[in-house]
């Protein structure tokens, strides 16, 4: 959110804020899933990584 207002951009930070101050409900969930999922699948993908650049871990 801060850095979409400094460059003036618009983003997903700002669409939240705007659907909370709405109280745009499907919205601010849809929003969130979508945040959420991704932050999943990337921390699992970095934990894949991991596992591929040490090879002292193992499964």
């Amino acid at each position: 959110m801060i850095t979409e207002t400094v460059f003036g951009l618009p983003g997903i930070g700002s669409l939240i804020v705007n659907a909370v101050l709405r109280r745009d409900y499907p919205l601010i969930q849809g929003t969130l899933l979508i945040v959420a999922g991704v932050y999943v699948l990337i921390n699992f993908l970095v934990d894949m990584l991991y596992i591929l650049v040490d090879p002292r871990v193992r499964l």
